[in-house]
């Protein structure tokens, strides 16, 4: 599964360490019709922003040490496209040991994460 590195602009919004986020998950903060930008003010990557924001809230709910979570994140604004729910699944899971980027956290939407791990099995 493509990832990227996004702990720079993680770190302003709460995280500690390396975080590194789908690409699907990126693609759903980015890709957002003209209008809606227009309507809300809210820039793609004021949307993921949002999204950063709301998973950090969230994981500090959590014991230190908990391994993979399951949250909700409600596309705020949402996208522009009528037949996609607001909310979005995603999993938080800790990834150790990666051979390429080592020890992270990783954000995914839940449906493409089982995907990657039976593609792997």
């Amino acid at each position: 599964m493509k990832s990227y590195d996004m702990s720079s602009l993680a770190r302003d919004h709460g995280f500690a360490g390396k975080v590194r986020i789908s690409e699907r998950v990126m693609n759903d903060c980015m890709y957002v019709a003209e209008h809606v930008v227009s309507e809300h003010g809210v820039t793609p990557i004021e949307r993921f922003q949002l999204l950063l924001q709301n998973v950090a809230r969230q994981l500090s709910g959590y014991p230190a040490g908990t391994q993979a979570v399951r949250l909700t994140h409600h596309r705020i604004p949402p996208s522009g496209n009528p037949h996609q729910p607001l909310a979005l699944e995603i999993e938080a899971l800790v990834v150790q040991g990666d051979r390429q980027h080592g020890d992270y956290l990783l954000l995914a939407r839940h449906d493409e994460l089982n995907h990657a791990l039976l593609t792997a099995a």
